[in-house]
This record gives C-alpha cells, structure tokens and sequence, in this order.
C-alpha cells in the first residue's frame, strides 16, 4: 500500500472510530442522567424508560399486555414526566392480554404522540 493511500486509510480509520466513541460518550452521558432523574422516583424503573423515551430512543417496555417497543413521534419530544404519566395511563387502561392488549396499549399511546411495536 502506498503511503498517500495508507494516510487516507489511517484517517478514516480515525475519524470512523472518533464517530463511534463520541456516540458511545453521549448514550453514557444519557444513561448517567436517566439512571439520575428517576433513581429517587416511586417507579424508577418505569421512569428510567420514560427519560430514555424523552431523549429520543425506543425503549423496550413491559405492559400488563407483554413486551412492546416505544418511541416518540411527538415534535418537539414530551418530558419524561410526561412519558411516564402516559406509560403507566395506556398501561392501566389496557384490558386485553397478549397480542390484543398490545394493540390496545399501542392505540392508546398512538393518540398521545408515540409509536409502539410488539416485541
């Protein structure tokens, strides 16, 4: 390999893995602050994923229905008081079990600005 080819190969190189450790250094920033905001909540767990949501991400989340996926469409994105007090709303007005009552959960967050997917 020559030498231009190989300092363009270096550089790449370098420039790909500063991509990805600068993604990484911000989902740690994220998860230090979630792990933060709702480590004194009542439901940590529940609003760990709602600040998770509030940043942006899909979060996989147990209904009384089973595992679903949840994201928000909303612009701009809702708080994570927000997406807390709508998870666990759509959560407890879901009837159905299984693969009904997470269309039923999917429904009721649709409506308040979230997208949802059956795991």
């Amino acid at each position: 390999m020559s030498t231009p080819t190989r300092s363009i190969a270096l550089a790449i190189a370098i420039l790909l893995g500063g991509c990805a450790t600068g993604a990484s250094k911000a989902d740690s920033a994220d998860r230090a602050e979630c792990r933060a905001y709702s480590r004194t909540l009542e439901h940590s767990v529940r609003m760990n994923g709602a600040c998770f949501v509030a940043k942006g991400y899909t979060v996989v989340y147990s209904t009384t229905a089973g595992w679903v996926e949840v994201q928000s469409k909303a612009q701009p994105r809702q708080t994570a008081e927000v997406v807390g007090t709508d998870l666990k709303g759509c959560n407890d007005a879901t009837t159905l079990l299984g693969y009904e009552g997470r269309a039923q959960f999917a429904r009721c967050m649709d409506q308040r600005g979230y997208a949802v997917s059956a795991r």
